[in-house]
C-alpha cells in the first residue's frame, strides 16, 4: 500500500501531524521505535511536571506554620514518586496509542530507515508514501564529564541524592534544581556564563537566581566544567551507595504508608546532572540528502518543507527548533494542511515557559528584542507583592511585564515570574496574535482575588505610559 503521508516518529510533532493529516482525508502510516508519545510524554515534559507538583506539594508541608499547620515527620517516599509518575505517563501513553488506533492510523514498531523520498524500510518491510515527515525529535547533548547522568536517567532515579550539582543553566537546569531542592538536596549549578537562562528576559533571570539563592542553592558561574570529572560511584555501579542513608520518619525502612521493607535512601555521593541542552535526533535519514544547519538540525521552511521534495520536517530537529512541544504540534498539524492543499495562517505567536516555581512564562517580544528589531517599544510591571492571590500563597518575589509599540500600543510581548504563570500566557499569547492593544487589554473584568488580575493592573499602568499619564 501506498500512503500519502508516512511520519517517522511518534512525538508532539510526529502524533499531531498524523491525527491532523487523518483528520484532512490523507492515509497514514507512523513509525515510532519506542514509546509512543515521545521525549515530552515519556522523558520531558510530563514527568518533569509531576516531579515539580510532588516537589511543590512537600514544600507546602515544610511552610505548613505559614497557614497556620503542623506538619511533623513529613518526608518525600521518592519511590512512590516514580511509581505515581510512570502511572501518569502510562495512562497519558495509552490514551494517545487508544486515539491513533481509534483514528485508523497504521502504527508501525522499529527503527525506520529513510531510503528515499518516496521509500521508509522498517520492521522487515518497505513502506511507500507521497510524503515523508521527519519527526524524530532530539536526544540529550552527551555529558562532557566522566560519570555524570542525563535527565533520562535522572528521572528514573529512586533515590534523592544527597547531593546534586548540575552543569548547565538553562530551563531542564532550572526545573531540575527547584525540584531536588524542595525534595532536601543540597543543589549546586555550575555554568559556563555570568547568568542562568541567559536566552531570557534579564529581570526574569535575575529574579529566579534570588529566589534560589534564598532557598540555598548555590549558583557557581563562569567554570570551567571540565573540573568536575571524576567518576561517581552511581556512574559506576548504576545505582546507589548502601552506606550512609537516611531512613524513614521513625527510623524505620518504609517506603511509604501501607508500605514496608523498603529503605528510604539518601547516597552520600554527588550525582552529577548534565542538562547542557538537546541536539536533534538525525539516526534513519541519512541517506537522504537533506541540507543539515550550524546546530545538527534539518533546515525546512515555514511549511516544514526540506530541500528533498516531498520530505518535510517538523518539531526539536528542525534547525533552530525552540524545542517546546507546543510547537512542534502545530509544525506537524501545518505540515499535514500544506499536503491536504488547506491554506496556512501566519504562524502565531508561542508561549515559552519554566515549571520552577514560581512559574516563568515568556510570550512574544523581549525590550531587548524589541530594540534590537528597532521598535520604539514602551513596558509596564506589576510587583506580584500586591496581588493578594500571591501572598496568600507565597513569600517570594514575582513580576508581571507587559510589553507595547508606543504608537500605536499594540502588544508586542510579556514576560511573567508569577503563580501559575504557565496558564496565564494564553491569555497573552492570544492578545499579541490578534495585535490587542493595552486599552483593549484593560476592557476585560478579570476575577478577585487571582493571579490574573495582575494582567489587568500591568495592562493599566502600561496604557497610562503610553497615553503620558
Amino acid at each position: 500500500m501506498r500512503y500519502q503521508l508516512a511520519v517517522v516518529g511518534g512525538g508532539p510533532a510526529g502524533y499531531s501531524a498524523a491525527l491532523e493529516a487523518v483528520r484532512l482525508g490523507l492515509s497514514v502510516v507512523l513509525f515510532e521505535k519506542d514509546l509512543t508519545g515521545g521525549t515530552c510524554l515519556n522523558r520531558g515534559c510530563v514527568p518533569t511536571k509531576f516531579l515539580a507538583e510532588a516537589a511543590h506539594a512537600y514544600r507546602l508541608t515544610q511552610d505548613g506554620m505559614r497557614y497556620g499547620i503542623h506538619t511533623e515527620n513529613a518526608v518525600p517516599y521518592p519511590a512512590r514518586m516514580l511509581e505515581r509518575k510512570c502511572e501518569v505517563v502510562a495512562e497519558l501513553r495509552e490514551g494517545l496509542e487508544k486515539l491513533l488506533a481509534q483514528k485508523k492510523i497504521e502504527v508501525v514498531r522499529g527503527e525506520a530507515d529513510v531510503t528515499d523520498a518516496a521509500h521508509i524500510f522498517c520492521a522487515g518491510n518497505i513502506y511507500e508514501a507521497d510524503n515523508i515527515l521527519i519527526a524524530t525529535g532530539s536526544v540529550p547533548v552527551r555529558p562532557l564529564v566522566k560519570g555524570a547522568i542525563t535527565s533520562d536517567e535522572l528521572l528514573e532515579l529512586d533515590r534523592i541524592p544527597k547531593r546534586l550539582r548540575i552543569l548547565g543553566g538553562g530551563v531542564i537546569a532550572a526545573e531540575f534544581a527547584c525540584i531536588y531542592n524542595a525534595l532536601g538536596s543540597q543543589v549546586t549549578l555550575s555554568i559556563r556564563g555570568k547568568r542562568i537562562l541567559r536566552r531570557w528576559d534579564k529581570e526574569i533571570a535575575v529574579g529566579l537566581t534570588q529566589i534560589m539563592k534564598k532557598r540555598g542553592i548555590e549558583i557557581e558561574t563562569e567554570c570551567d566544567l571540565s573540573r568536575f570529572a571524576e567518576t561517581s560511584r552511581f556512574a559506576e555501579t548504576g545505582r546507589f551507595a548502601e552506606t550512609d542513608v537516611r531512613t524513614g520518619p521513625q527510623g524505620r525502612e518504609d517506603l511509604g504508608p501501607g508500605q514496608s521493607q523498603e529503605q528510604v535512601q539518601q547516597s552520600s555521593d554527588e550525582i552529577i546532572l548534565s542538562a547542557l541542552g538537546r541536539i536533534p535526533n538525525l539516526n534513519g535519514v541519512d541517506k537522504l540528502s537533506l541540507e543539515i544547519g550550524p546546530s545538527g538540525g534539518i533546515t525546512a521552511d515555514e511549511w516544514g518543507r526540506t530541500k528533498v521534495f516531498g520530505v518535510f520536517a517538523a518539531g526539536d530537529v528542525v534547525e533552530g527548533s525552540p524545542q517546546l512541544a507546543h510547537v512542534g504540534m502545530e509544525q506537524g498539524k501545518r505540515v499535514a494542511r500544506y499536503i491536504a492543499g488547506v491554506p496556512l495562517s501566519e504562524f502565531s505567536a508561542v508561549a515559552s515557559c519554566i515549571y520552577t516555581d514560581p512559574e516563568i512564562a515568556s510570550v512574544g517580544m523581549t525590550e531587548a528584542q524589541a530594540k534590537e528589531n528597532g521598535i520604539d517599544a514602551v513596558s509596564a510591571k506589576v510587583n506580584m507583592r500586591a496581588n493578594a492571590r500571591t501572598l496568600i500563597t507565597t513569600d517570594d518575589r514575582g513580576f508581571v511585564k507587559l510589553l507595547a509599540e508606543r504608537g500605536s500600543g499594540i502588544l508586542l510581548g510579556a514576560q511573567l515570574m508569577c503563580g501559575r504563570a504557565t496558564d496565564l500566557a494564553g491569555e497573552l499569547v492570544l492578545a499579541v496574535n490578534q495585535r490587542l492593544t493595552a486599552k483593549e487589554l484593560c476592557r476585560c473584568v478579570r476575577p478577585h482575588p487571582s493571579y490574573c488580575e495582575a494582567l489587568t493592573e500591568a495592562a493599566e499602568s502600561l496604557r497610562n505610559r503610553i497615553d503620558g499619564i
